[in-house]
């Protein structure tokens, strides 16, 4: 029986792979070993030796160990959904965001600075939206409305050695998700607890997918070459939708067991090469 190794994520994919031998570990305390074009993931609890990795690191920050992690999972050929090159592709904000340019879709315009010192050569009209560095689920990333609040947000970012990108707040109506995985999609609107989209979501709901998100969505996943991939959109009331970003290892919650059963097909039907 073959081994499917998950990192990070659910613990009920057993389930859905029952043709296979699950274990799981995580990537905060799994160790890495490449020998003779075989690799092997180690832990407390013991040795893997996966036949195909199932990656499911959600919301954490991205480190470089990581992506040794996926360099190793390139190297010995084993099959990872997603693929472990379209996974280190999405580890950083400025890739995405030039993933999401090279398909045409429509972003919120943003201004970028490597250093807070340069802060001073961008002028935005308040309210505006300030996120520093790489980190996902809302962390690092504040809204400013007035020029007493962003001589304070200056003053923070002076410490940072992160990158700083500045961007208009939307003022939005509706928050979507549109999530591909193999040749589906389905499409889920939610609302969050305070202004930031996707954080703290109080309320969510499944809809019918349109067929003009779903083409955008599509034409994304074919890019990446994904197996799996998730769009958050936010629309404002006269219409004008903006892409925000694109995750390559999506949450699951809410949406139909039908989308795990997809994830798991995408996992078995192909082989190592």
């Amino acid at each position: 029986m073959e081994t499917i190794l998950v990192i990070n994520g659910e613990t009920y994919w057993q389930e859905f792979l029952p043709q296979y031998k699950v274990e799981q570990k995580k990537i905060q305390t799994a160790e890495w070993l490449l020998k003779d074009g075989r690799l092997f993931v180690v832990d407390q609890n013991g040795v893997c030796k996966p036949d195909k990795i199932l990656w499911r690191v959600g919301a954490i920050r991205p480190d470089a160990r990581h992506k040794t992690a996926l360099e190793l999972i390139r190297l010995s050929g084993i099959h990872c959904v997603n693929a472990a090159d379209v996974l280190a592709r999405g580890y950083d904000r400025l890739s995405m965001l030039n993933v999401l340019k090279a398909c045409d879709l429509p972003l919120i315009p943003f201004n970028v600075a490597t250093t807070s010192t340069l802060l001073s050569q961008i002028e935005m009209k308040f309210p505006f939206v300030v996120k520093a560095g790489n980190y996902h689920g809302g962390f690092g990333k504040v809204l400013v409305d007035s020029e007493a609040k962003w001589q304070d947000i200056k003053d923070l970012l002076f410490i940072s050695e992160e990158y700083i990108t500045i961007e208009p707040y939307i003022n939005y109506d509706k928050d979507i998700r549109y999530l591909a995985v193999g040749d589906k999609v389905w499409a889920m609107a939610r609302r969050g607890k305070f202004w930031k989209a996707n954080v703290q979501t109080t309320d969510f709901i499944l809809i019918d997918p349109e067929p003009g998100l779903v083409a955008q969505t599509k034409k994304l996943q074919d890019y990446l070459k994904a197996d799996i991939v998730a769009v958050d959109i936010l629309e404002e009331q006269n219409g004008n939708r903006y892409f925000v970003e694109y995750n390559d290892i999506p949450g699951l919650s809410g949406f139909p067991d039908e989308v795990r059963e997809e994830l798991a097909k995408c996992l078995s039907a192909r082989n190592n090469y």
